[in-house]
Order: C-alpha cells, then structure tokens, then sequence
C-alpha cells in the first residue's frame, strides 16, 4: 500500500473532521497503528486545525456573562423533588412556564391525537370508497330502469 497516496487522498482530514464513513473511519483505524506516517499527519492536520481555529476565533460580545447570569436569576426555582412524591403541605405546584424558543421544524403531537388522526384519515378512505361503490350502484340501477322503461313502452305500443 502506497501511504503517501492514501494520505493525500484526503482522508486524514476526513477523519479527523469526523466526515469519514465507517469504512473509512474502521479502516483508518486499522491501519493506524501500522504506519507512524499516518500518524504524524494525523497530529500535524489535528496541530494546524488548531492553530487556525485559534487564529480565527470570535471573542463573545461585551456584557455576554453578565446577560446570561441576570437571564438565570429571573428563572423561577425548580420545585424540589419529594422522596414520597407529594408535596409538602402548604406548598404550592409552580404555575409559571420558562419560556423555550424551539428551533425544530416539526409538530408535536400527542399520541392519542395521532391515533385520533390516523382512525379518522383510514374511516374517510373507507368512507369514500362506499360512496363511490354506491354511486356507480345508483348509475347501473337508473340504465336498468330505463331499459325497462324502454322495454314497457314498446310492449305497450
């Protein structure tokens, strides 16, 4: 196995990046411990990664603690946990809500109101595939009036 090669493939970047399949990441792994030249560029990658995420790092903004702490003070007391389970007498349940900014794109839904979704959506396909059974029922039954209608006029004639 050509090691230069393999090193400039790119994956020593790859797995130190946490990019690398698990093929990849198992046979890097693997051979590791074969060729201290894989080792060396994995260390020196690992070094100038490093040094350039110190090079291009961001101070946080002036007053970001102080922000944060005075964030954490209005937060109302969590309620002690009982042994027992109950509360103690007197003491009230907390009625106040911490406020959560969700940054998922997806619906919560309870479960008994996705099984109530999902009854629903099956009974409107069973729903709709009786109407259109007896539509198509109503329509064979009106032509074989008619034909019997026709049938009589000409029996009468």
């Amino acid at each position: 196995m050509n090691i230069e090669l393999y090193i400039q493939s790119g994956i020593v970047e790859s797995y130190a990046l946490g990019l690398a399949t698990s093929f990849e990441v198992a046979e890097f792994e693997q051979l590791l411990p074969h060729f201290p030249e894989l080792q060396e560029a994995l260390s020196e990658f690992e070094y100038h990664l490093e040094l350039f995420s110190i090079d291009n790092e961001v101070p946080p903004p002036p007053g970001l603690r102080e922000k944060i702490k005075d964030r954490i003070r209005e937060l109302p007391v969590a309620p002690e946990k009982r042994a027992q389970g109950g509360r103690a007498r007197g003491e009230k349940r907390a009625t106040e809500y911490i406020p959560v900014e969700v940054s998922t794109p997806y619906i919560r839904v309870h479960k008994r109101w996705r099984t109530f979704f999902i009854i629903v959506f099956i009974l409107s396909k069973i729903l709709l595939a009786l109407s259109i059974y007896y539509f198509l029922e109503y329509r064979h039954t009106q032509r074989h009036v008619q034909q019997l209608e026709e049938q009589l006029g000409k029996k009468l004639e």
